[in-house]
């Protein structure tokens, strides 16, 4: 994709889209399976949030529902960084933040796409995520990282470097509390009565995402409402391609079942869409590993103390913590110098030092996407850079940066590290990572109906399945605190419902 059509295509896209669907279709049934508290669909950051907040609320009775085998969907295998502002740990370090900043950090990152409510809320609402992870046993590591465009190291790293050091707990601390998990169980439709509030749902159960068989269908009741907490569908081409038809071919990091199939049912009932064309792509994706795999955690720390550079003119091409649409644009604009067949991959790198605090370095380097080289040449050599002088100078200027001078790109420096042989290089190719867009909610995590532009009844959505918190593009380390948040808000709000309504 050349840049000025995805330039066109990223900025050129509507803040909503109203689809024709009727929000007063009557989907009740006349006989419930089973009946609970409180049905939460999906088990990541938010469907654990949700049944944490609910039970907190005195909800006994509550399912959580996971399409596939292994808990967790996306949240367990992502890197778990949580960016989160005036934690405990940010005081500890001496660390200056507010959610205030945090929020402008947002806005300028998601071109004040963001509805404005939703940021604020998150950003205000963080600390309870991080008192709530602790509560449940997350243990973080004693650092903090700053990731692109944050105005501060707010990134809290758990101990594993992992979303399953967050989800693992998390579970534990739930199952102890008497929350029910159920997996293997695919919900087919949302229920909907003739009053227009939502009364449960319709699942399959041992269900098989690969084939969409599966042995029975039942009727479950949700005495306080459905929330949705199932994420986005990066795995799903058609949705993707039909949305936005230019990425329809990029790799994702999203697992396998995450699929349109919920937004669809949210969709049919009657729910608000916003920015369903909107997608993120990450910025440290490389041709050399899966998407998202450890190399991805490497390149965040090459990003912060090392450079990125363009193998056709061996000289820097962006601020390496810059946003994550930004820096994607223009490694998209770097690779277009090559052909199809071969790509000129742009590439960052970084000292032995570095990787000394580096997560995912070791597995990255263990399995080919992390490259070692002794000196300037041999770098050049091995990414194809012709011109070993401009390297060579690149390097020199970098150093220069690291003691004092100014860095045309603005880059922040936390730690200031000098570029020296031994190198650590990794070669970069943007991967789809996220979906934007999704359901309307309030800040009470309550889905907003199409029709009537108010709430839907007993209806509550938390995390990627939701869209308006990021705007066009998000922060790193947003999306776990986005889904912690809001799935308590969420569960919180449906543990009222049955007493409002």
């Amino acid at each position: 994709m050349k840049r000025r059509e995805f330039i066109t295509r990223s900025i050129g896209v509507t803040a909503a889209m109203t689809l024709p669907f009727s929000a007063k279709a009557d989907t009740s049934v006349k006989h419930w399976d089973r009946e609970y508290d409180l049905v939460i669909v999906g088990s990541g950051f938010a469907g654990l949030s949700a049944a944490y907040s609910a039970n907190k609320a005195g909800l006994k009775n509550i399912l959580v529902i996971e399409k596939m085998m292994a808990w967790g969907g996306a949240s367990a295998i992502c890197g778990g960084i949580a960016c989160m502002p005036n934690t405990p740990l940010q005081k500890k370090h001496g660390i200056e933040d507010s959610p205030e900043l945090l929020v402008k950090d947002m806005l300028k990152v998601g071109h004040k796409f963001n509805h404005l409510a939703l940021a604020e809320t998150m950003a205000t609402q963080a600390y309870t995520a991080y008192d709530m992870m602790i509560e449940c046993g997350v243990e973080f590591k004693d650092k903090l990282l700053r990731l692109g465009s944050h105005s501060a190291p707010r990134g809290h790293i758990p101990v594993g470097a992992s979303g399953g050091a967050i989800v693992v707990p998390m579970h534990k601390y739930l199952l102890k509390k008497g929350v029910q998990f159920q997996n293997r169980t695919n919900v087919s439709s949302i229920l909907r009565d003739k009053d227009n509030g939502i009364s449960g749902v319709e699942v399959q159960t041992d269900f098989e995402h690969t084939s969409g068989e599966f042995r029975n269908e039942f009727s479950y009741k949700s005495r306080h409402g459905v929330v949705i907490a199932t994420g986005g569908w990066g795995s799903d081409k058609q949705f993707i391609k039909t949305t936005m038809p230019s990425y329809a071919d990029l790799r994702s990091t999203a697992q396998s079942g995450a699929t349109a199939g919920m937004i669809k049912s949210l969709l049919s009932i009657g729910s608000l869409p916003v920015m369903l064309d909107m997608y993120q792509l990450g910025p440290w994706g490389s041709p050399d590993e899966r998407p998202a795999g450890p190399g991805a955690f490497f390149a965040d720390y090459a990003f912060a103390e090392g450079i990125a550079v363009d193998p056709m003119t061996g000289k820097r091409f962006s601020n390496e913590l810059a946003s994550r649409r930004d820096r994607s644009e223009a490694q998209m604009v770097v690779m277009e110098q090559g052909t199809k067949d071969k790509p000129n991959y742009p590439f960052t790198f970084c000292s032995e030092e570095t990787t000394t605090r580096a997560e995912g370095f070791h597995a990255a380097y263990r399995d080919g996407a992390v490259f070692k080289t002794n000196s300037i040449a041999e770098l050049a050599e091995f990414h194809g850079v012709k011109n070993v002088t401009a390297l060579t100078q690149s390097i020199a200027d970098w150093n220069k940066i690291v003691k004092g001078a100014v860095d045309p790109y603005n880059k922040p420096l936390d730690v200031r590290t000098e570029l020296k042989a031994p190198f650590y290089s990794f070669r970069l190719s943007p991967v789809l990572h996220y979906c934007m867009g999704g359901v309307a909610i309030t800040p009470n995590a309550e889905v907003i109906d199409a029709t009537t532009c108010e709430p839907i009844k007993g209806l509550f959505a938390a995390g990627e399945i939701s869209g308006g918190v990021h705007g066009m593009d998000r922060l790193g380390g947003c999306s776990s605190v986005d889904g912690l948040v809001f799935g308590q808000i969420a569960g919180r709000t449906a543990a009222n419902y049955k007493a409002n309504a």
